[in-house]
């Protein structure tokens, strides 16, 4: 090695640490959620009964979160856990401040009311719709669909906020729904990466 990048070489490791740091171009800032082990949102995520609405029936069907990102899309993946095994498993996914994306209902199963005696209209439509609240940190999702009580047929929209907890190691899911004054809130746990790409 010459004298000259002997002299040289301390200047440009340096120079590189402030690049990488975000200090020239914040934009290119590895501090994010990529750089801190993936503490972001994607992931799996374990419900905590103790920590959430009370709901009678969380005793025989547990949810489960699985979040991922890809192509500028976000994809959420709800399973229904009975003795460990998934249930139900339902999916949807949006590209954050776009556009509503329609999808066919294909179960009587109504995911967003999931504990009571309210079902889908299998054939029809869902409209599902999102948005960041803070980038990486928290997500609103909309969904408009009609659903079946005893009282006939009605629609129902949906507003469910994902929140990362501090140190990114919970997730809040808070539901609001049309039909309901209260909103549901269930807490998770982060429990694992998500090794469900496989799933559209």
């Amino acid at each position: 090695m010459s004298r000259s990048i002997r002299i040289l070489l301390p200047l440009i490791l340096f120079s590189c640490g402030l690049l990488f740091s975000g200090t020239f171009f914040p934009g290119l800032s590895l501090s994010g959620p990529a750089a801190s082990g993936g503490q972001g949102l994607e992931g799996i995520w374990k419900f905590l009964p103790g920590k959430s609405t009370d709901i009678a029936s969380w005793g025989y069907s547990l949810p489960q979160i699985d979040i991922s990102t890809a192509d500028g899309k976000v994809r959420v993946i709800h399973d229904w856990l009975d003795r460990g095994n998934v249930a139900f498993a339902d999916t949807f996914e949006f590209r954050p401040g776009g556009g509503e994306v329609t999808s066919v209902v294909r179960s009587e199963v109504w995911p967003d009311n999931w504990y009571m005696g309210v079902l889908s209209s299998p054939g029809e439509a869902r409209n599902v719709s999102g948005r960041w609240l803070e980038p990486e940190k928290a997500f609103r999702v909309v969904a408009r669909q009609n659903v079946r009580t005893s009282q006939g047929e009605t629609a129902v929209t949906t507003t469910r906020d994902y929140t990362l907890g501090p140190e990114g190691k919970t997730l809040t899911l808070t539901e609001q729904r049309s039909s309901r004054p209260s909103p549901v809130v269930l807490v998770f746990e982060r429990n694992g990466t998500s090794p469900r790409s496989d799933i559209k």
